[in-house]
C-alpha cells in the first residue's frame, strides 16, 4: 500500500497534492504547526486589568427549556458577572416560559420577553438587545454552558476599540451520546480550536459562532442588529468586517454545547449551515469576485480560505474520485486506502498536538471515533456539503429553510418564499 504512495510521489507528486487538497485533514496540521512554531498572538486576557465592562446576556430560545437552567447557572458562576440576563421566549410550546419565570422570581435572571408566536432567532436577539443596558451584549443558545472565566475573557477582547465582535472556543458537551457526537467532538477540536486560532492570528475570522458571541451594543444597534433571514451569524460577521471592525476568536474562553446525536440531525444542521454560507458569501456579499475595492488583506484571506479549502474541494470531490478510478484502474482502491491510512496517522498527530496546545482532552469515545474521522471529515461531510451546495445553486433551497418561520420568509421573499 505505502509502496504505491512512494511510487506516486516519485513519479507524479501532483496526485498527492490533489489528495491533500481534496481530503483536507492536513489543513489542520498546518494550522497547529504554525501555532506551535510561532505561538498564538498575545491573548487579550493577558493584558493588564482595564476596568470591568458591563455585559448584558441575551438568551433567545424556542422550546429550549431543557437546557435553560444549566445555561443560567453557568452564567451565574462567571468571574465577570453579567449586569443582566434577558431570556427571550420565542413562542415556545414547552415549559420554557415557566422555567424562565421561575428563574426570574428567584433573582437568577432579570427579564423575560415572550413572543406570542415564533418569530425566529434573529428577532429574538434584536428584541433583547433593545432592552439591554450593558456596554457589551452576549448572545447565548439555551443549551450552552460556560467555563467560569469565559465571559471575562471574551469581554477583554473588546479592550481594542476596533473589535466589533468576538466568539469563544466550543466543545461538544454530549460527546458520549452517539458515534456522531464523538466525531463532532474531534471535529470541533480541529476546525474550531485549531482552525479558528490560526485564522484569528491572521485577522481572517469570518463567522462569529451562533452558540455564543459577544458584540458592542452600540455598534450592534446602530447597524441594524442581526439579519432576520437564515445564516444571521455569518451575515452579521461579514457585515462587521465590511464596516471596518475586527472580528476576534478567543481560544481560551471555553463553552460547551450539545451536538446533534443522530446522523439525520447532523445532516440537517450542516445542510442549513452550508446552504446559508454559499448564499450569504456569494449572493449577498459577492465573495467569489477576484477583487474587491478597498479590501484589506485579512478580508482576502478569509475569502480564499473558504474558496480554496472548502468550496473547490467540495465541488470537485465526485469528479476527483472518477479521475482516480480512470487513472489507476483496478489499483484505485489501493491508492485511496493508502491515502486514508496516511490521513489517519496525520489525524492522530493533529489530536495529540491539539490536546497539548489547548489543554483540552478528548474522551475515549471520541478517540475511538477518530479511527473513522478522516472518512467523516474528508468524505462524509464533503458529500453532504456537495449536495447542499448543488441544491442551493440550482434551487435556492435556503429560501425554504424552516429555521426561519414561514411567515417571516414570506415577508422577506414575497411569493418567492
Amino acid at each position: 500500500m505505502f509502496e504505491m504512495l512512494q511510487f506516486v510521489a516519485s513519479n507524479d507528486p501532483v496526485q498527492l497534492f490533489l489528495a491533500v487538497l481534496i481530503f483536507d485533514i492536513p489543513r489542520f496540521t498546518l494550522s497547529l504547526l504554525s501555532l506551535a512554531l510561532f505561538g498564538m498572538r498575545k491573548s487579550p486576557t493577558d493584558a493588564p486589568p482595564a476596568g470591568r465592562p458591563a455585559v448584558s446576556v441575551i438568551i433567545p430560545t424556542f422550546n429550549g427549556g431543557f437546557g435553560l437552567e444549566p445555561t443560567i447557572a453557568s452564567l451565574r458562576r462567571q468571574t465577570l458577572q453579567p449586569v443582566e440576563i434577558i431570556v427571550v421566549d420565542d413562542g415556545s410550546t414547552d415549559q420554557t416560559r415557566a422555567i424562565a419565570e421561575q428563574a426570574r422570581a428567584l433573582g437568577l435572571i432579570d427579564m423575560v420577553i415572550c413572543h406570542g408566536t415564533r418569530c425566529g432567532r434573529s428577532p429574538a436577539i434584536n428584541a433583547g438587545a433593545r432592552f439591554a443596558s450593558g456596554e457589551l451584549i452576549l448572545t447565548v443558545d439555551a443549551d450552552t454552558v460556560f467555563e467560569p472565566t469565559a465571559v471575562e475573557r471574551l469581554a477583554n477582547a473588546f479592550r481594542d476599540p476596533r473589535v466589533g465582535g468576538a466568539s469563544c472556543n466550543i466543545a461538544i458537551s454530549n460527546e458520549r451520546d452517539s458515534l456522531w457526537t464523538g466525531l463532532q467532538s474531534a471535529e470541533y477540536l480541529m476546525s474550531i480550536s485549531a482552525g479558528r486560532s490560526i485564522l484569528d492570528v491572521a485577522g481572517a475570522i469570518a463567522c462569529l459562532s451562533g452558540a455564543c458571541s459577544m458584540y458592542r451594543r452600540e455598534t450592534f444597534l446602530c447597524n441594524g442588529g442581526v439579519d432576520v433571514g437564515p445564516g444571521e451569524d455569518l451575515e452579521y460577521s461579514l457585515r462587521l468586517r465590511r464596516l471596518g471592525y475586527l472580528v476576534r476568536f478567543v481560544p481560551d474562553a471555553w463553552a460547551e454545547t450539545n451536538g446533534p446525536a443522530s446522523g439525520i440531525g447532523l445532516l440537517r444542521q450542516r445542510a442549513r449551515w452550508d446552504r446559508d454560507a454559499l448564499r450569504i458569501r456569494f449572493m449577498m456579499y459577492g465573495e467569489l469576485s477576484l477583487f474587491h475595492p478597498l479590501e484589506r488583506l485579512p478580508d482576502t484571506m478569509q475569502r480564499l480560505d473558504f474558496i480554496v479549502f472548502d468550496l473547490v474541494p467540495t465541488l470537485t470531490l465526485p469528479f476527483y474520485l472518477v479521475y482516480v478510478v480512470l487513472l489507476f484502474g483496478p489499483n484505485a482502491p489501493l491508492f485511496l486506502g493508502a491515502i486514508y491510512v496516511s490521513l489517519l496517522w496525520i489525524s492522530f498527530f493533529n489530536m495529540a498536538l491539539a490536546f497539548v496546545m489547548f489543554n483540552r482532552s478528548l474522551g475515549f469515545f471520541a478517540l475511538g471515533a477518530s479511527l473513522i474521522f478522516p472518512f467523516y471529515q474528508g468524505v462524509y461531510l464533503k458529500c453532504a456539503r456537495f449536495i447542499s451546495y448543488s441544491s442551493e445553486i440550482m434551487f435556492a433551497t435556503s429560501r425554504r429553510d424552516d429555521f426561519v418561520p414561514p411567515r417571516v420568509r414570506r415577508v422577506l421573499l414575497g411569493d418567492r418564499g
